[in-house]
């Protein structure tokens, strides 16, 4: 396999398989979904501070700053999103399990702040892969960086949820699948 192929995996896969287990998240949190809805939680636990790489793996080709600057915010996606994560799937789905659907209000609503600041993140850092994905392999990377963008920005409304957090998870491995490819054939030297 190529690096431009390897990259591709290694953008899109997470995304894909966050994607994947949010078919089966459920619409609400309630005593008869309490159970799966911790468990798929705990199970998105790895997957998306994986999802926070891909902006570093993309803005790195175009420089030590842009690349810092796509790991900074990466990280700030993994750390805070993956508390939102924690905070109102696992410990929210753990409350309403063990009888108590009211404790979830003040877990909501610092889980929403904190998943907000993690949506920021993979915004600002999608943009820096964007640049830098046009820095290194030019126009043809464009249509990645604005799916992938999208996809980002589609993560607050829609999470992970079946109908918009499918197509958001979606449209950010295919936009940044897409920017790691354009990279294949690089841009032509100048004189």
């Amino acid at each position: 396999m190529t690096k431009p192929v390897v990259t591709a995996l290694l953008v899109a896969v997470p995304a894909l398989l966050a994607a994947a287990i949010g078919l089966t998240h459920p619409p609400t949190l309630n005593a008869a979904t309490a159970e799966h809805w911790r468990n798929m939680h705990i199970a998105l636990i790895p997957l998306f501070p994986l999802v926070g790489l891909a902006p570093w793996l993309i803005a790195r080709r175009a420089g030590t700053r842009l690349g810092r600057a796509g790991a900074v915010f990466g990280y700030g996606f993994a750390a805070f999103y993956t508390s939102l994560d924690l905070l109102a799937g696992v410990a929210g789905g753990a409350l309403v399990a063990s009888g108590h659907p009211d404790a979830t209000g003040q877990v909501f609503a610092i889980a929403r702040v904190l998943g907000a600041i993690g949506v920021v993140s993979l915004v600002l850092g999608t943009l820096v892969a964007g640049t830098a994905a046009f820095l290194t392999a030019g126009p043809r990377s464009l249509p990645g960086a604005l799916l992938a963008t999208v996809g980002a920005a589609l993560v607050q409304p829609g999470h992970i949820y079946l109908g918009l957090g499918t197509v958001a998870m979606l449209l950010f491995a295919g936009g940044y699948a897409v920017m790691a490819l354009a990279a294949k054939k690089p841009l032509a030297q100048s004189a």
